[in-house]
């Protein structure tokens, strides 16, 4: 029995001891080590105030979210329109806004009457159409517009009788012969031009086109 046993492989001898003595294996747990695993497990729902309200058809037209911060309530912030004839809170606030002008009127450079700034309207108020021309200055425009129609061009004919450009173009258009003479003034000017700057003004025409055609 004792020959038997030491004719046998050391590694068979040894198997059952290993069997018995095996170690589990490690299992690891991974971490939110990521920013953007990080930001997954901290996403939460909004809070069920801050959505509309799916109960009827049209939510967004006929509901109103309204979720203030958290803060101290003041009665300032209700107006009288709001307030019943016999609410406690008119007299503090009477109080409130008595003494918000008195202490104004302790600081420096704060006085009892404001004066307003003016209005949008009456900053623009010198561009605003003024119809002072005559028949007489229509004529003696026109008169001057086919003398000498490179001296008082449109931009020089407003300036003089203190109207916009597009009153002169509709009151003393130009004549046909000085459109004859822009036109082929242009089209020398044109001819000057190089290759590249040909395409781009022929791109430019075809966008504005296909813009007028509604296809951009």
């Amino acid at each position: 029995m004792e020959a038997r046993l030491l004719t046998r492989p050391v590694v068979q001898l040894l198997a059952p001891t290993r069997q018995t003595t095996s170690l589990s294996p490690l299992i690891t747990t991974r971490g939110h080590k990521t920013t953007a695993r990080t930001k997954r497990s901290l996403k939460i729902a909004p809070h069920s105030s801050f959505m509309p309200d799916r109960s009827t058809a049209f939510p967004a037209a006929t509901s109103i979210v309204y979720n203030p911060p958290a803060s101290e309530a003041s009665p300032d912030h209700t107006p009288f329109i709001f307030l019943p004839q016999n609410d406690p809170r008119r007299p503090a606030i009477e109080r409130m806004r008595l003494k918000a002008k008195s202490t104004d009127s302790h600081i420096p450079g704060v006085s009892e009457t404001r004066v307003l700034p003016p209005s949008a309207l009456a900053k623009n108020r010198g561009n605003a159409p003024s119809y002072h021309l005559t028949q007489a200055d229509v004529q003696e425009m026109r008169k001057l517009r086919e003398e000498d129609p490179l001296t008082w061009s449109i931009n020089a004919l407003a300036r003089r009788f203190k109207c916009s450009d597009n009153f002169v173009r509709i009151a003393a258009p130009a004549s046909a012969s000085h459109r004859a003479w822009l036109q082929g003034k242009s089209e020398r000017q044109q001819e000057r031009w190089g290759p590249m700057k040909t395409e781009a003004r022929r791109q430019r025409r075809q966008r504005q086109d296909m813009l007028l055609r509604g296809e951009i």
